[in-house]
């Protein structure tokens, strides 16, 4: 398997983890927001479930995909950007807020998708690299 392949699969599997997540916003906003310890007030917070959480988490795992498609790393910026901002808010949360049983779990997940972001891109810069390379030579 070449760089070219295995760096669209490292993408892939963070953008579809990330693409379900926003799914489960989507069309079931109320089981989601159970996992996470939340309580939507009528339809009103379920319409924000969707539309803050399900969209926008939707919107990032597409982007994600689509660098996967397209093996093109602006598209995979907005996701890595996103677990980023999530680690931090996680770490935010445990020293504003006290900690929690789930913090192992609320960071190590996206610290690993992080770790698949960054190992695809270099994997990615490394095969456009050779790719040019060989067109000069």
């Amino acid at each position: 398997m070449n760089k070219l392949t295995v760096a669209r699969v490292l993408f892939a599997i963070p953008g579809l983890f990330i693409l379900m997540s926003g799914l489960m916003f989507l069309f079931n906003p109320a089981g989601a927001a159970d996992k996470l310890l939340l309580v939507p007030q009528g339809a009103e917070g379920l319409s924000n479930l969707r539309g803050m959480l399900g969209a926008s988490v939707i919107a990032v795992g597409s982007s994600v995909l689509l660098g996967a498609v397209t093996a093109k790393l602006e598209y995979v910026r907005p996701g890595a950007i996103f677990v980023l901002v999530l680690i931090g808010a996680r770490v935010l949360s445990y020293v504003v807020d006290g900690p929690n049983d789930s913090i192992v779990l609320f960071v190590a997940v996206p610290s690993t998708v992080f770790m698949l972001l960054v190992a695809g891109h270099k994997l990615l810069d490394s095969a456009h690299a050779e790719e040019a390379q060989t067109a000069r030579a």
